[in-house]
């Protein structure tokens, strides 16, 4: 097996991980908003989006994209309206009053709903399948065995399980929620208007 195909594999990974997207946004507004184990549970959920993604990729769904270009504009239409309705319930919870607004985002919010929250805002992207059939051809190669691939699979779960629990346990400290619950509608004014924004790119792309 070779290692430095790996490497390259997990360094490709890292940078689009570290890059703020949609999931990020998630796990860490999740994170500020409400509990550590909620934003935990939602970036395990981003997780299980992109272990779908990434399989698909080995698979070959960028080719089932290709011969039926309607599936990959499903996929991406539905994405794009889901992120805009996550867009949509921000700016409504910054518009309630400091003290309900604040506790109604602290209330619990359930495992599942948590789960659910991440692996859709992942999966509702199918540019994730461009990207990982493009790592999974140009690095790996169009001949690699299944051990080299299976590999690579599990560097791409592992780095993201690593960094979405990074992100949630580093924004789920007491003086980053402290902060938050003080600048409550700014932070949800902005982070709104960003995920309004990626649904907007996401229907407007031609890919």
């Amino acid at each position: 097996m070779d290692l430095k195909i790996l490497l390259a594999v997990a360094a490709v990974h890292a940078v689009v991980l570290v890059i703020p997207g949609p999931d990020v946004l998630l796990v860490s507004q999740t994170a500020l908003a409400r509990t550590r184990r909620a934003a935990l549970l939602a970036g395990l959920g981003v997780v299980a989006g992109i272990a779908v993604w990434a399989a698909l990729a080995l698979l070959g769904v960028g080719l089932l994209f290709q011969a039926f270009p309607w599936i990959h504009g499903v996929v991406k239409v539905a994405g794009g309206l889901y992120l805009l309705w996550m867009g949509y319930s921000l700016w409504r919870s910054s518009a309630q009053p400091g003290a309900a607004g604040a506790q109604d985002l602290r209330a619990p919010l359930g495992d599942l709903q948590a789960l659910r929250a991440g692996f859709v805002t992942n999966i509702s992207n199918p540019k994730a399948a461009v990207f990982f059939g493009s790592v999974f051809s140009g690095v790996l190669g169009q001949h690699a065995d299944l051990a080299l691939k299976g590999a690579a699979f599990a560097v791409i779960v592992l780095l993201s399980g690593a960094w979405f629990a990074l992100v949630a346990t580093g924004m789920s400290t007491a003086p980053m929620q402290r902060a938050y619950l003080r600048a409550r509608q700014a932070v949800d004014r902005v982070a709104g208007t960003l995920m309004l924004g990626f649904g907007g790119l996401l229907l407007a792309s031609r890919e």
